[in-house]
């Protein structure tokens, strides 16, 4: 380190003392607004802080070791020369354990390649930037063996006249995160992926943190979490993210003050405080989603610690609006919008998906419902469709778990049933849907106007044929049915 400081010889740091313009109170001195007084204070009591002794060598040393970000200094031949304190605070390292050892050897194995290659050509970067090089992404490796996401600037010798690298180490903050979270949804990652991806970029942003994610509050609990907390957000009433939820305020509670089943939770995992940030989303009166943060001491969060997490919630409220833009736009393209059935496509590219595999008995139930056409002539579209929500939701009601049912369109339903036990079995079901669809409906709210209305169903097995031959099939039974009178099954 150089052992020279700014305040060590006469210049911009200290007035040259041969002038006599040091002092206040000398003629030639205009007082300004580096001048320091007390109040009421007599002008022999003033101190110009330009006159006072700049830095130390000492005190630059203490600077550098306890920098919010570590430094190092790196020779010509990788070898780190120094290091300071702040790294065991940020890696595990202790500087002496790190001093005389190659820079790569912290690098983990899949930076590394990338890592060498910039180190290689940097100086060549001084023509563009004197700076070297800033935020190369890189993972270092902490002592305990697992990679930490930072981000390299270097200032060169040219730079600084040194014989060596200044290398800043900065650990991964918001605008990683962002990257992160970005990057999964271009990939069209599952909901999941991106909240872990949240997650993990927090708790290196907030040391000392483990974090937790919920989305899809219903009052009680979450329907979605994230991260190795997750399983800690119990639907208690008085849990800090249940009260964060209900009072859309920030909530931040140390563990003495913890009560309940979480109270417990939090002793037996080591936390000592709990912090949350309730999340809205734009169109919704009230938070759907929440930022848990559990710390491992007590104390309640500085504001640059608020700030953080809340910029990590403006990314969260990101998220979640891609995911329920992305997921509306699924439903459209795969559910009916009148009934919210599957489609036509849909129910192909699982009956395809079924007939390929070969692997459960399976077969299929083609349904026409009659007398249908005259609800739609004497009465109208409107109770016309409100007579097929009824039949959807019935057909619903009386299916098997993973049963699929869908709307082929007009007034013909689809049904695959897989798994069936026997043969037989499927024989029960349209028998079943005979009876639900026979059931009077009344269209109209508050009247005791009934439709009544009949089916006719094609039955089919699913074979190792194509999808064509199966649906060819299904359909020629249907067919016979309402040749047979119609009001019953046919099975080919």
């Amino acid at each position: 380190m150089p052992r020279a400081g700014p305040g060590d010889a006469a210049g911009p740091g200290r007035p040259d003392d041969s002038t006599g313009s040091g002092d206040p109170g000398r003629p030639g001195h205009v007082a300004g607004p580096g001048d320091v007084t007390t109040s009421g204070a007599s002008a022999e009591t003033r101190v110009d802080p330009a006159a006072a002794a700049g830095p130390t060598a000492e005190d630059f040393r203490v600077i550098a070791d306890h920098a919010i970000f570590p430094l190092t200094l790196v020779d010509h031949e990788g070898t780190v020369r120094w290091a300071s304190a702040s790294v065991e605070r940020f890696f595990g390292w202790r500087p002496e354990d790190v001093v005389g050892r190659r820079f790569d050897a912290f690098v983990a194995p899949e930076s590394l390649a990338e890592t060498v290659e910039a180190f290689a050509v940097i100086d060549e970067a001084f023509e563009i930037t004197p700076w070297g090089g800033v935020g190369l992404p890189v993972h270092l490796l902490h002592a305990d063996g697992h990679a930490v996401p930072c981000e390299l600037a270097v200032i060169t010798t040219q730079r600084t006249g040194l014989p060596w690298y200044v290398v800043h180490i900065r650990r991964v903050g918001y605008e990683r995160a962002l990257d992160l979270a970005v990057s999964a949804m271009a990939e069209g990652a599952p909901l999941g992926d991106v909240l872990a991806r949240l997650v993990g970029a927090l708790e290196q942003m907030v040391p000392e943190s483990v974090v937790a994610i919920g989305d899809r509050w219903s009052g009680t609990r979450f329907s979605v979490t994230a991260g190795r907390t997750g399983w800690m957000l119990t639907p208690e009433a008085g849990a800090p993210w249940t009260r964060a939820l209900e009072t859309g305020k920030d909530v931040a509670v140390d563990g003495a003050d913890l009560s309940g089943p979480v109270a417990a939770l939090a002793r037996a995992e080591g936390y000592a405080a709990c912090w949350v940030h309730p999340v809205t989303l734009p169109g919704d009166a009230e938070p759907a989603a929440a930022i848990v943060l559990w710390r491992t001491r007590p104390g309640r969060p500085t504001r640059f610690a608020w700030t953080t997490v809340r910029r990590v919630g403006q990314l969260l409220r990101l998220t979640l609006q891609w995911d329920r833009s992305r997921s509306t736009l699924q439903f459209a393209a795969t559910h009916d919008p009148l009934t919210g059935l599957a489609n036509r496509q849909a129910f192909l590219d699982r009956l395809d998906a079924v007939a390929a595999s070969g692997e459960d008995q399976a077969a299929v139930l083609y349904l026409d419902l009659d007398h249908f056409k005259p609800v739609n002539e004497h009465l109208g579209h409107p109770v016309g469709d409100r007579v097929l929500a009824a039949v959807a939701g019935r057909l619903l009601d009386v299916l098997r778990p993973g049963d699929l049912v869908a709307r082929l369109g007009g007034d013909e339903f689809a049904i695959l049933c897989e798994r069936l036990s026997t043969p037989a079995a499927v024989e029960t079901v349209a028998a079943r849907v005979l009876e639900v669809v026979r059931q009077p409906i009344q269209p109209l709210p508050g009247s005791s106007f009934e439709v009544c209305l009949d089916a006719s169903i094609g039955v089919a097995d699913v074979g190792a044929e194509s999808v064509e031959s199966v649906l060819a099939r299904a359909d020629d039974a249907l067919r016979a049915a309402k040749t047979a009178g119609r009001g019953r099954w046919v099975r080919h």
